[in-house]
């Protein structure tokens, strides 16, 4: 199993950031350790949301304890998520060099949160360029959606919104050429050649292949937030435990359809992750993953 560093926020109620990946990550028997950058009552599509995201010397704080415990030694993947502020991103790098410093072989896995097509860019000021410019370099895996692939690509707003897998996929390719090398780029809420009515891709990008797969639009009465930040943790865990792309995204697949799915039964407006245990460890339905550059092509 991996040891996980997951550096995002934290709501009391609900499953967004940390609340979101804790549980399914520990669940699959993954060692998590969990660093909050915002401390909320809920996420931000209620009405009332209380806390405060967290100031940076709070974050370094925190992230420095581990070190005396020895989870530099003991890290795989560091995870980041919500940042709340571009200082706290930069101690978010800070802790990524300090643990590269005691094993070379950990992962950085970057989730630009920026925002979505529905609520446009809901950040601090900063944090795009600071993703784009800063924190880009230092990511070995990068799980942007498209709106956020544009953003960090200068794309002009929705470009690649239905836009042909080749479109994305150069867009990809485009920020993982200035990632670490051997990077992945996961690419969420995308379109397939040929896709099927009321269904969604995700795209896994690396330098020389690049695959797909297709899972089912579920009906929720109220869409539940959380889903970018488990579809990141999922497949970032699996790519370090195994190193294999394709692999990654079917698993990531199988276990996001196992949480939608109870999700969709029980039409809350939370992700059901304790209701979804059993469909996270043990999915019972597998989807097909595609590669988008066959050779020879």
């Amino acid at each position: 199993m991996v040891g996980i560093l997951s550096i995002q926020s934290h709501v009391a109620f609900g499953h967004v950031g940390n609340a979101a990946v804790a549980f399914p990550l520990q669940t699959l028997g993954h060692d998590v350790w969990t660093v909050p950058t915002a401390v909320l009552s809920n996420h931000a599509g209620y009405r009332e949301t209380s806390g405060a995201v967290l100031p940076v010397e709070t974050v370094r704080d925190l992230l420095n304890g581990l070190i005396p415990r020895g989870v530099d030694a003991r890290c795989e993947l560091i995870l980041s998520g919500y940042l709340g502020s571009v200082p706290v991103g930069r101690a978010v790098l800070e802790t990524v060099a300090q643990f590269r410093a005691t094993r070379s072989d950990v992962r950085y896995c970057c989730d630009p949160v920026i925002g979505d097509r529905d609520s446009g860019a809901y950040v601090a000021d900063g944090l795009s360029e600071f993703f784009r410019d800063v924190a880009l370099p230092a990511a070995n895996i990068l799980t942007p959606n498209l709106f956020e692939l544009e953003c960090l690509t200068d794309c002009t707003p929705g470009a690649l919104e239905g836009a042909a897998p080749g479109e994305v996929i150069r867009a990809a390719r485009h920020l993982l050429a200035r990632m670490q090398p051997g990077g992945c780029v996961l690419v969420t809420s995308a379109a397939m050649p040929g896709g099927l009515p009321d269904h969604i891709a995700m795209l896994a990008i690396e330098p020389e292949t690049a695959w797909g797969v297709e899972t089912s639009r579920y009906g929720f009465t109220i869409p539940p937030h959380g889903a970018g930040d488990l579809v990141a943790a999922l497949f970032a865990a699996n790519y370090v435990q195994t190193g294999d792309a394709a692999t990654a995204l079917g698993d990531c697949a199988a276990r996001l359809h196992g949480v939608f799915a109870q999700t969709a039964r029980c039409d809350g407006a939370e992700l059901e992750l304790v209701a979804a245990r059993t469909g996270i460890v043990s999915p019972d339905q597998k989807f097909e993953v595609r590669s988008l550059e066959p050779r020879g092509a």
